[in-house]
């Protein structure tokens, strides 16, 4: 009769049979590269899988496919060494297949008798800014036996100093820390810079585990030391650093290069329960912009590496419970419209979370400001620009799935720039300037001319959809004036583009030679309504009525000079024709501008194409070899439809199962081969967003509140741009105010703090005297549309076996290990136009410490002790 253990384990067993065989026959898409910890552009970690190739054989490599990042992991079952990643060791693993969700990586393997589920979870945590900045990503293995019999079972994992600089002659140092919680190995160049290309040269690259694991060994030595001792035949391991007493090297000087390495001995086992490692590469500050540096948001939460570190561990349990919960809404959302749909947003999800940080500036004492929260994008796989306009435009149906209010943290630092003097063009930038990242010099250039209409009309558009989609009009009343010298630059030049350029100019390959690109007409008009509906919301009725009507005038001469026999021209003056991607503005906006025939011409346009490629249609007739996925989507997502809708969805995703080419899902590349130019390659960019916009349409507009404090003057002039310059004569009152405001402030503090106590999960909107009903119906559930407090890290919550089988993986119970709880010292702020107790709290705080260190400036000015009182004149 069989035992309890054995009846389990055949069970198992079973599942995991029935698994395999079902998802063999279902797999079909085979991407050539894979993320596996992508989290920003400098923590961003991919495996190639180009034609049929063994990744358990390969190392990782950076976002780039030029740089390998050693990352390796082997498993001993009884004796034998099999790798699970970056390994070449005999006798080899067998890859089955590998899975790609939103948020993970599934690599299914066999290894001796043990089937193994490689899982790399890179979490995208949308109502959480303090995890989604924390750069940091899982590795966990799941496994049984096939056989159902125990086994002798050992595990490790290292990386290298590859991760931290590209040069492998750069001198590198490292140190082991052990905290009550876990085990991190830190390694940083010992010369670092932060002028680098790709791989950040001033970064610190971390490898971490729980302690809490049995028989664990953590240790630094040599890549040929430790990896020839662990994978010696023979059961069990004894790792001996060769690197004993040292804490510096360059890589690879003697032929070896050092590795930091954590191994574990299960013993005799029939099943691995997620054992996890977790990988990181932190830079610190971020940026500095306008000359202060800005740090990732997650240090407001932490008060060092090692809380945050050991916090990240102890929240796995639940860090995994949500990304499956996420999956599961994402991919139920997706294959609505179709598996192929989901199967791009499952490979371009990470990308478009992954381009850019969320940062905080901080007060001179290190206090950290929340109400200055600003992101910073890089122009990853094309160039070192920052927060680049055109590719903010591409991301946006991501950010407004997933959390719109992160289009407004990548607005505010081009609206704050362009809004100072340092910026006089009538038109807006094209981005904050060509780096390299991570400088921000800001791009005053008049040479922007040439892309004038194409980043007017994005903004406009930008700031119009992250108010509709959030309810937070801001951005509106603060910068009302600049949008509208943005507008005004649009009604003059939009419908005659003459020789300016569109966004996909500067990919190289598709430079038009031909003046007026209807195209790029067409987005300049709709950036004239989206002003007219900003007009509306801030209760400009003359200026509404204005831009609204030009909007109307323009479309129809539009019309008129595009329509040719039923079909669009890309030019007013020739007979090339191509993807109308801007009608997705339109759209998305629920402008109605744009008349039906112009969507019904479109269709017919593509549905006569003669020069469709195996890999979808090129962006013009008039270069029959260049495509794009991120507009081929917007177009898709702007089809009259189903039939064109699905012509183009198949074709971006023919394209990215395409394996017989490399490159990290591009967005550009040749229609006819699926070929990648070398430079730019437009690899593992942000613009990957555009693959949600059929799903952005489903965002509900919310009821647009624009606070009074950001509201335009009366006479014109942006608050920003108005304010009195300060007076001696002025001191006493203002020392007077300042400190009736600390009382108050201080009153409200209380105040919120104990209400907070009583309802930890209220939400209050603030109050405004601008509120604007959308056309929409606001959503009904009360859902708060912005990050929330932040729930305690290392929270208990089971993962159900249930729902992982259902996804296509295989759930064993969780180790006791990995659920050690560690709190953190204080709660993470949330964000966003709904505002929690605790953020009105955190914004107040910070409105506090503002008024303190500007009393303190007011009696330095005037040399006054701090304990005498204010002198008048």
């Amino acid at each position: 009769m069989l035992s309890r253990q054995s009846v389990i384990s055949l069970a198992i067993l079973q599942l995991w049979t029935n698994w395999i065989a079902s998802a063999l026959a279902q797999q079909t898409f085979f991407p050539s590269a894979v993320p596996l910890a992508v989290r920003t552009p400098t923590s961003n970690s991919w495996l190639n899988t180009t034609n049929g190739s063994n990744p358990m054989t390969t190392f990782p490599t950076f976002w780039n496919a030029h740089h390998a990042l050693a990352w390796v992991g082997f498993i001993k079952v009884d004796g034998l060494t099999y790798p699970w990643l970056g390994g070449a060791t005999a006798p080899t693993s067998t890859w089955i297949e590998t899975q790609v969700t939103p948020t993970q990586t599934i690599l299914t393997v066999q290894a001796g008798p043990m089937l193994l589920n490689v899982t790399f979870l890179s979490p995208i945590e949308p109502s959480d800014w303090g995890r989604q900045s924390f750069p940091f990503a899982y590795v966990y293995l799941d496994g049984t036996a096939t056989d159902g019999l125990p086994h002798s079972v050992q595990l490790y994992s290292d990386i290298s100093g590859d991760w931290v600089s590209n040069n492998v002659g750069t001198g590198i140092q490292w140190s082991t820390t052990k905290t009550s919680n876990t085990v991190f190995h830190q390694v940083g160049s010992t010369s670092p810079t932060s002028v680098f290309g790709d791989v950040a040269e001033d970064s610190v690259a971390y490898h971490a585990i729980s302690s809490g694991y049995l028989n664990l060994v953590s240790i630094v030595g040599t890549d040929q030391g430790l990896r020839a001792q662990f994978t010696a035949p023979g059961e069990g391991f004894t790792l001996t650093s060769d690197l004993a007493g040292q804490s510096g090297n360059v890589r690879g000087s003697d032929g070896n290069a050092p590795v930091f390495a954590h191994a574990m001995d299960l013993g005799n086992t029939t099943n691995i329960s997620s054992i996890a490692w977790a990988v990181g590469v932190v830079r610190d500050p971020i940026v500095t912009f306008s000359g202060v540096p800005r740090r990732a948001y997650y240090w407001s939460q932490y008060a060092t590496i090692g809380d945050a570190i050991d916090d990240f561990i102890g929240d796995f349990p639940t860090a995994r419970t949500r990304a499956l919960a996420l999956d599961q809404k994402i991919l139920q959302d997706a294959r609505a419209i179709s598996q192929e749909y989901a199967d791009l947003i499952s490979l371009g999800a990470r990308q478009a979370m992954a381009g850019f940080e969320i940062t905080l500036s901080t007060f001179p004492n290190g206090s950290f400001d929340f109400s200055d929260v600003k992101a910073f994008m890089k122009d990853v796989g094309n160039s070192q620009r920052v927060n680049p306009v055109e590719v903010i435009y591409a991301a946006l149906p991501a950010y407004m799935y997933l959390d719109p209010n992160i289009t407004g943290v990548l607005l505010e630092p081009l609206l704050e720039y362009q809004n100072s003097s340092n910026y006089t063009n009538p038109y807006a930038a094209p981005d904050l300037g060509p780096g390299p990242f991570p400088a921000v010099p800001g791009n005053p250039s008049s040479s922007n001319a040439a892309y004038g209409i194409e980043n007017s009309g994005n903004m406009l558009i930008l700031v119009l959809a992250h108010a509709r989609s959030t309810g937070d009009g801001s951005l509106i009343g603060k910068y009302y004036n600049l949008l509208k010298q943005w507008a005004d630059y649009l009604v003059s030049n939009a419908l005659i583009p003459g020789n300016q350029h569109s966004a996909d100019a500067r990919d190289g390959v598709l430079v038009q030679s031909h003046a007026n690109l209807t195209n790029l007409a067409l987005k300049g008009i709709i950036g004239i309504q989206a002003m007219a509906e900003v007009s509306q919301i801030m209760g400009q009725g003359a200026d509404a009525q204005d831009y609204a009507a030009s909007a109307t005038s323009l479309m129809q001469s539009w019309v008129n000079l595009t329509s040719v026999s039923g079909h669009l021209r890309w030019t007013y003056d020739e007979t090339t024709f191509g993807l109308m991607y801007n009608l997705l503005a339109d759209k998305l906006l629920q402008l109605n501008l744009v008349p039906a025939s112009v969507y019904t011409a479109e269709s017919t346009t593509l549905s006569d194409n003669p020069v469709q490629g195996p890999f979808g249609f090129p962006l013009s007739s008039d270069n029959t070899s260049a495509a794009r996925s991120d507009w081929t989507l917007f177009s898709a997502a702007a089809a009259p439809d189903k039939t064109t809708r699905d012509l183009l969805i198949t074709a971006v995703r023919n394209h990215a199962s395409s394996n017989v080419t490399a490159g990290t899902f591009p967005t550009l590349y040749d229609v006819q081969t699926g070929l990648v130019q070398a430079s730019p390659n437009t690899f593992s960019s942000p613009a990957q967003g555009a693959m949600f916009s059929l799903l952005a349409l489903n965002v509900a507009n919310q009821t647009i509140v624009v606070p009074s404090t950001t509201s335009t003057s009366p006479t014109g002039l942006s608050s920003a741009k108005s304010k009195a310059k300060s007076h001696t004569g002025a001191i006493a009152g203002g020392v007077i105010a300042g400190l009736a405001a600390l009382l108050l402030v201080g009153s409200l503090v209380i105040f919120l703090r104990r209400r907070a106590r009583k309802d930890r999960s209220a939400n209050d909107d603030f109050e405004a005297p601008r509120p604007y009903q959308n056309p929409v119906t606001e959503q009904s559930d009360g859902a708060a549309v912005g990050p929330q407090p932040s729930r305690t890290f290392g929270s208990s919550v089971p993962s159900s076996k249930a729902a992982l089988i259902s996804e296509g993986k295989f759930s064993p119970r969780p180790l006791s290990a990995t659920s050690s709880q560690h709190a953190p010292s204080h709660q993470l702020p949330s964000s966003g136009p709904r505002l929690s107790v605790s953020r009105v709290t955190d914004d107040l705080r910070s409105e506090v410490e503002r008024l303190r260190q500007e009393f303190q400036q007011l009696r330095a000015d005037q040399s006054i002790p701090l304990d005498a009182p204010p002198e008048y004149q």
